[in-house]
């Protein structure tokens, strides 16, 4: 059974849509891919980039966060209320943080750095695979700021 769902799993086309201004270098890299149909989406107005996303039906949303921060973070959540099954991957310039995640309205999957823009096909792939890509750091900060949120005053024992 574990040699079926490997060669299932081998075979099954990602479909990827990034959302940027300039994809230029990340459709060059994810061309070379040959389990990803990748397609890109030239951000307009929220219907229209709606719209465009799906009509390639993706499983997997690449965001660049360079359209804007705001707009990018709104564009996370949206396409993720319209599109359930996609998961987002936001592209960035610093190091995410608990608020970028908290913006997206925690829809984000993964962020992707910079200085890690050459793993890419790595990341779209962890993130088809139902995990996230995220610091450690982060994720160390969502659970202290979760569990804090479910301490009363109460239950503190001195």
């Amino acid at each position: 059974m574990a040699i079926i769902d490997t060669n299932i799993k081998g075979i099954c086309m990602i479909n990827v849509v990034i959302i940027s201004n300039d994809s230029t270098t990340d459709m060059e890299l994810l061309s070379q891919q040959s389990d990803m149909k990748v397609s890109t989406v030239l951000p307009t107005t929220l219907q229209d980039t709606l719209k465009q996303v799906g009509q390639s039906q993706p499983s997997i949303i690449v965001i660049e966060h360079g359209i804007s921060n705001s707009s990018a973070d709104i564009l996370c959540h949206y396409v993720s209320k319209q599109y359930p099954a996609s998961r987002c991957l936001m592209l960035i310039e610093e190091k995410p943080s608990f608020e970028m995640l908290q913006n997206s309205g925690f829809k984000a999957r993964g962020y992707l750095t910079l200085d890690q823009r050459s793993i890419l096909d790595r990341a779209i792939r962890v993130i088809q695979d139902g995990e996230a890509w995220l610091p450690r750091k982060l994720v160390t900060e969502m659970l202290n700021r979760f569990a804090a949120s479910f301490i009363m005053p109460d239950e503190i024992v001195a």
